[in-house]
């Protein structure tokens, strides 16, 4: 009995009215065609959307404006010196203008490069930029860079005027049309004691060319020869002729103003390099003015017969980079230049090599031999 009462009840619980299953019914009606208009009305009802034009522009403005935050820009690296290359230089380089900026403030501050590390420490330049522009980075002497800047940046035009370059100050220089490496050589040279006693004296410079002194040699207040110098020459020692690349100290303290210092000097530095080829080399010796050389030069000549000579093909690393006219990145040229040909087969390939400027060979020049019979240094 009670397994019947069991079963009525649990049928009580399946039991759905009519009214139930209407509802139901009406409910599934309703969502399939819910899901049907969803797939169709698209295709039936479509907005009256019409494209602006200027809506258009707008947006690709607005992207043109707006920067790439994850954009670096990409270097462009070349030979350079951070001593004396331009603002513009920096950033034709691919760095940013701040740190071109930062750059040109440390040089003005009196901050110099005397190292490729040291560019390097430049707190806006990165790491990765700085291992990609160092190969690129050469710290030439100020000397060279003033010599090749006369070759390579445009000439100022003169403006002659009476001047004495004794007296005349750097704003007087400008307005005559000297560059300012020249006006920081003229005052360089003054500033160490140096005194121009003959219009000679000006055009021996290394930074006045021959063009520039045959243009203003006519305005310069000083007299054309020094006839005292001659006299005290001839009355305190007798003149006579030295070779620069044969005389010892003894000979050489023979020339007026020449002690055993300087006569020193001058054979250690002609050791070095191998032999004078020129005169105006002795300016190169510490101590040397363009005062005392004008001195002593017509009693002094230079026997290019004597010059030893390095051979190019068979000289080792070391003994170019001894040479004072040759810096390293110039010796790394040279053997680069010759793993690439072979050999040199004439001392003018030197002018091959891009790092070798014109100035630079007429120099170098005279120390090199593709020659089997050389003399060894």
């Amino acid at each position: 009995m009670s397994k019947l009462i069991r079963n009525r009840r649990l049928k009580e619980y399946f039991i759905i009215s009519r009214g139930q299953r209407n509802g139901m019914l009406i409910l599934l009606v309703a969502i399939v065609i819910t899901i049907i208009l969803y797939f169709i009305l698209p295709f039936i009802i479509r907005p009256d959307f019409i494209w602006d034009a200027k809506f258009d522009s707008i947006t690709l403005q607005f992207r043109q404006l707006s920067p790439e935050p994850t954009a670096k820009p990409l270097l462009n690296p070349f030979p350079f010196d951070p001593n004396f290359a331009s603002k513009e230089i920096f950033i034709k380089l691919g760095l940013s203008e701040r740190a071109a900026e930062n750059i040109i403030k440390y040089r003005d501050a009196g901050g110099k490069f005397r190292t490729a590390d040291d560019f390097g420490k430049i707190f806006s330049i990165s790491d990765e930029e700085f291992n990609t522009l160092r190969p690129y980075i050469q710290i030439f002497k100020e000397k060279d860079v003033l010599e090749k800047s006369e070759k390579t940046i445009p000439a100022k035009i003169l403006n002659p005027f009476p001047f004495d370059p004794n007296l005349i100050d750097s704003t007087e220089m400008e307005r005559l049309g000297l560059k300012d490496g020249q006006i920081r050589n003229i005052i360089n040279y003054r500033s160490k004691g140096g005194k121009f006693k003959v219009k000679s004296d000006f055009g021996k410079l290394y930074s006045i060319s021959e063009d520039d002194f045959s243009v203003l040699e006519k305005y310069i207040l000083l007299p054309s020869v020094d006839t005292s110098t001659s006299i005290q020459i001839s009355e305190e020692k007798t003149p006579i002729i030295v070779d620069l690349n044969a005389a010892d100290t003894i000979e050489l303290k023979q020339l007026k103003g020449i002690g055993t210092v300087f006569a020193r000097r001058i054979v250690s530095y002609r050791e070095k390099l191998g032999g004078y080829f020129d005169k105006s080399q002795l300016l190169e010796v510490f101590g040397m003015d363009t005062a005392r050389l004008a001195q002593i030069s017509p009693y002094i000549e230079v026997d290019l017969q004597k010059i030893k000579q390095l051979h190019l093909n068979k000289a080792g690393y070391k003994e170019l980079l001894a040479h004072p006219y040759l810096e390293n990145y110039i010796v790394k040229a040279i053997f680069e230049y010759k793993d690439k040909v072979g050999k040199f087969n004439s001392v003018d390939e030197l002018q091959n090599i891009s790092l070798i400027y014109p100035q630079l060979f007429q120099k170098i020049e005279h120390y090199f031999t593709v020659e089997d019979s050389y003399t060894r240094r």
